[in-house]
């Protein structure tokens, strides 16, 4: 399996820009690099540092379509504007793995960490996300690729 040992994390809440996106899983990729390139832009103009890799939170998923909201992590709080979004990342526990390889697999690391929640005794608490460590640009074979997943949980 291409995932890690899965740890507990307390996370601090992180300000983020970010856009809702409900599209396919074929279309994600291309809505990731809209999403990102309008957000860097947006940044760039409000004079907001990012902070980190690129992220994709997903607050609901069905068979056919993912709201996926993509952003980047920021230094200090800011304001979006238009289809662009200020928030937070979850702060409180989370289990977090690293995931290798492509995006294919990272269904994956998601069992893993609901299997690893269940022996825990909690809970999912919110909506999952990814930080894609690596850049596809720069890394093209996938099997370099390494995407760190987060799970915010509650109880125990």
């Amino acid at each position: 399996m291409p995932t890690s040992p899965i740890e507990r994390r307390e996370l601090a809440a992180e300000p983020i820009l970010f856009i809702r996106r409900r599209v396919s899983r074929a279309g994600l990729a291309q809505a990731i690099g809209e999403c990102l390139g309008a957000i860097f832009a947006h940044a760039q103009k409000q004079g907001l540092a990012l902070a980190g890799q690129p992220f994709t939170r997903y607050p609901s998923a069905s068979p056919g379509l993912l709201t996926a909201e993509i952003g980047f992590r920021l230094a200090a709080p800011g304001s979006g504007e238009g289809e662009i979004e200020a928030g937070f990342l979850a702060a409180g526990e989370a289990a977090v793995a690293i995931h290798e390889g492509g995006y294919d697999d990272l269904g994956e690391t998601y069992a893993a960490l609901e299997r690893w929640m269940g022996a825990e005794g909690v809970r999912p608490r919110g909506a999952p996300w990814e930080v894609y460590l690596t850049d596809p640009a720069e890394h093209p074979n996938p099997a370099d690729w390494r995407t760190e997943v987060f799970w915010p949980f509650a109880g125990a």
